[in-house]
């Protein structure tokens, strides 16, 4: 039996090791040039003194990753990195670029491991240079060991923190965090808080990061709305309203967070079942506890699924090849996949709570109408309202009307305001009014990489 796995963060990575370990023969695909995704990334390389300004569970990627590469090359394990696959189809068949060439190859079964994506916050200003996501910016840190100077950090979810935090450790400390969480919102999610091991650890992590920033004496700023970002020479002017108060704080950099959601963009173009998920507010493709979807032969692995985190990403990569092997023959001990349910569902306990705290809220999930919204074509929020009130129903409508998502991202960033905006002005459910239909190519690909095209056997 041959596999393909697409994605080389925790989830990929446990998947196509597993199934190696079983006998089967395995590829897994990444863009990246190592392995690790977003949450381990650049883990396999760093040595151990760096890695520790990310905390011990970045230190604890890399092993996995050093595990990985170890073993690939070897009988049943191979690895291409800095693939870019732009096509996939129900029948297993993948095709990817790489070195200005394509090639496709089929698969008996595949494991999409995509992972998350970060929620895009359309503000006033938000296109400016110099303004980045918390998680390009975690990017810049764990690649080039270089942090944003002089930074502010808007929005909220434990990523704001935990980037705050690695900013701190590596000397050099946030101007301020502005987060948008209110009282309210502690007080509609505490009744969602399932008390476990994970749980406690979950929040203790918390905890640890926000009083490492409070002896730093980082200001915090909670209940922020209305955050607009001003060129201000080779600074930003941030100006927010805090309480009935307006402010200002100038910034080198400033980093948006809104939370992530799953990256959907395989799995809608494969026709998978999606359903819309109110309390992180966004579409998920619907699996089942091993990560079985809708289709025969095609799984889904981590937070691709829906966010649980990288814990439970491996966790998620050890059920789907267990359940790769049940459906092709193989054999599975059920006392380890039992155990393993156990331990992944123990991971939802406190995804309620983290949702509901940190839910997105109305003054960048329905911008005004001159923010831009879709920066691939240049669309404003404006536009997609006027498209709604002239006769649009959907996002794929609006293409005709606007071209939003018609750009290199094909909608991973503008996708869910767009919903956003077209629920609201419709006054419909999101669920009613559902999501780009995503085609091949999913990544743009050039004449050049077709034409110099190899296939696989």
């Amino acid at each position: 039996m041959r596999v393909g796995v697409i994605g080389a963060g925790p989830a990929g990575l446990t998947a196509a090791l597993q199934l190696a370990d079983a006998g089967v023969d395995v590829t897994l695909f990444d863009e990246q040039p190592s392995g690790g995704g977003q949450i381990y990334r650049h883990a396999g390389r760093m040595d151990a003194d760096a890695a520790a300004q990310f905390g011990r569970d970045y230190a604890a990627g890399g092993d996995l990753v050093r595990q990985f590469e170890e073993a690939a090359g070897g009988d049943g394990l191979t690895y291409i990195a800095g693939a870019t696959v732009w096509s996939v189809t129900e029948d297993g068949e993948v095709a990817w670029s790489i070195d200005n060439r394509s090639y496709s190859q089929h698969f008996e079964a595949l494991v999409l491991a995509t992972g998350a994506l970060e929620r895009a916050m359309p503000l006033p200003g938000w296109t400016n240079p110099g303004v980045l996501t918390v998680g390009a910016a975690q990017i810049l840190m764990k690649t080039a060991g270089h942090v944003p100077k002089d930074a502010v950090l808007v929005g909220s979810g434990p990523l704001l923190y935990l980037v705050a935090d690695q900013m701190l450790a590596m000397g050099s400390a946030p101007r301020a965090l502005l987060e948008t969480q209110v009282m309210t919102d502690y007080l509609r999610a505490l009744p969602r808080l399932r008390p476990n091991n994970v749980t406690l650890s979950y929040l203790a992590k918390g905890l640890g990061m926000l009083r490492r920033l409070a002896r730093a004496k980082v200001p915090r700023f909670t209940g922020v709305r209305d955050v607009s970002i001003i060129p201000a020479g080779d600074q930003h002017r941030v100006s927010f309203t805090c309480g009935d108060e307006q402010r200002q704080i100038d910034a080198g950099h400033v980093l948006l967070h809104a939370g992530v959601h799953p990256n959907i963009q395989l799995s809608q173009a494969l026709g998978l079942t999606h359903h819309w998920n109110d309390v992180n507010e966004c579409w998920e493709p619907e699996t089942d506890r091993q990560g079985r979807t809708s289709k025969p032969g095609l799984y889904i692995a981590g937070d691709g699924a829906g966010i649980l985190g990288a814990d439970a990403a491996r966790l998620s990569g050890e059920l789907v090849a267990m359940a790769v092997l049940e459906d092709h023959g193989g054999h599975v001990d059920a006392a380890r996949l039992a155990a393993a349910c156990v331990r992944h569902k123990s991971y939802r306990a406190i995804r309620g709570f983290l949702d509901t705290l940190y839910a997105p809220k109305p003054f960048h999930a329905l911008p005004a109408d001159d923010t831009i919204i879709c920066r691939c074509e240049e669309v404003a929020a404006g536009s997609v309202r006027s498209a709604v009130q002239l006769g649009c129903l959907g996002p794929n409508q609006l293409k005709a009307f606007s071209r939003c998502g018609m750009g290199n991202c094909q909608g991973r960033y503008c996708g869910l305001t767009v919903v956003n905006l077209i629920a609201d002005t419709r006054g419909l459910p999101h669920a009613d009014i559902g999501y780009y239909r995503i085609r091949t190519p999913i990544k743009p690909v050039t004449l050049e990489e077709i034409a110099n095209h190899d296939i696989i056997h």
